[in-house]
């Protein structure tokens, strides 16, 4: 398969290295297994024969983009632009530009495209991701809404595909995009080989690692609400008394929260109380039903649902997870 991996002015070093070592692992199990290597790799840019990593780094050589034979996948590792300001700079470089319209031929073409983090922005500045469902780096979801309604960003899932176009989110998602991308073009067995030799975590949620109070900073209107909220988690809050307290109406909140954040007030306080029973577990020794209560919630059964539903796991697992980091015998977990 003709893979051309687009090498953009800062291009983040761990989502390149992560992009190639897939590649190279499937193609080495390929020829172990007496198979033709499944990617025949190229990387490509705009026209310089280098160009800068995050890091300062230089990448190269590269093939120029128009010379290239029309390739049948298109990798877009991240990029290291983390900030609104930078983002946008360098969404509006010629470069990121050029490189969209060369993208956007190829996928008329037939090429499959995928991209994670902050090249999702430019597929979708393009116009190639408009009536089609993406992902992105969860913390830069309020902003792709802002810019791109057109899409229909799922925050749910860590890889999204829809048609020849597959997203993931923050940096090191490309593992689990190139892992996706391995099992559909490879095999499901090439794929959870590759994972096993790399030591690849199997995550299908961005959810465990999103940080609500760092979302709420997207807008004034919900850093009144994270500052009001953080001092009642332990009390019984309701729509109604966030939006009074606001002085906004329930559904003028409700609207704000799910434009800003994609998720309604009572999913965000929601979010609030399993960040902070997780801290709890981490850190002491209350039993379950005590840190239910400190967090607003009688019942220690809806805390259990909730622990399942964002972080996975279980409130013994949170705690088994966190004397095992405490103690060296546990592999740090990727941040998403």
């Amino acid at each position: 398969m003709k893979t051309a991996v687009l090498i953009l002015p800062g291009v983040l070093d761990i989502s390149l290295g992560i992009t190639l070592d897939v590649m190279n692992t499937a193609n080495r199990l390929c020829l172990q297994a007496e198979r033709p290597p499944l990617f025949e790799v190229t990387l490509a840019g705009t026209g310089r024969r280098r160009e800068r990593s995050g890091s300062g780094l230089e990448v190269g050589p590269l093939a120029r983009m128009v010379d290239l034979p029309a390739p049948d996948l298109v990798l877009l590792p991240g990029a290291n632009r983390a900030q609104r300001e930078a983002l946008e700079e360098w969404l509006a470089t010629r470069d990121v530009v050029k490189a969209m319209a060369r993208v956007g031929h190829w996928l008329e073409g037939g090429a499959v495209v995928a991209a994670s983090c902050v090249s999702t922005f430019a597929l979708a500045q393009a116009g190639l991701l408009d009536r089609r469902v993406a992902t992105t780096s969860w913390w830069l979801a309020p902003l792709f809404r802002e810019r791109f309604p057109q899409v229909d960003l799922d925050m749910t899932r860590m890889v999204v595909s829809d048609g020849p176009i597959s997203t993931a989110g923050a940096a090191l998602a490309q593992a689990d995009l190139m892992l996706a991308l391995v099992a559909h073009h490879g095999s499901d067995e090439l794929a959870r080989s590759c994972a096993r030799f790399l030591m690849l975590d199997h995550r299908v949620s961005q959810s465990q690692y999103a940080i609500a109070s760092h979302l709420a900073r997207q807008t004034p209107t919900l850093q009144r609400a994270d500052r009001w909220l953080q001092t009642r988690l332990g009390e019984p809050v309701t729509l109604a008394m966030l939006a009074d307290a606001l002085h906004m109406t329930p559904r003028t909140l409700s609207r704000h929260f799910a434009s800003a954040v994609g998720m309604s007030p009572i999913q965000y306080v929601q979010k609030l109380r399993v960040e902070r029973a997780t801290q709890l577990l981490e850190t002491g020794h209350a039993s379950l039903e005590s840190v239910a209560a400190q967090v607003g919630y009688a019942d220690p059964s809806m805390l259990r649902k909730l622990l399942r539903r964002e972080r996975g796991v279980t409130a013994r697992g949170v705690r088994a997870r966190s004397r095992a980091a405490g103690s060296g015998d546990e592999r740090p977990q990727n941040p998403g």
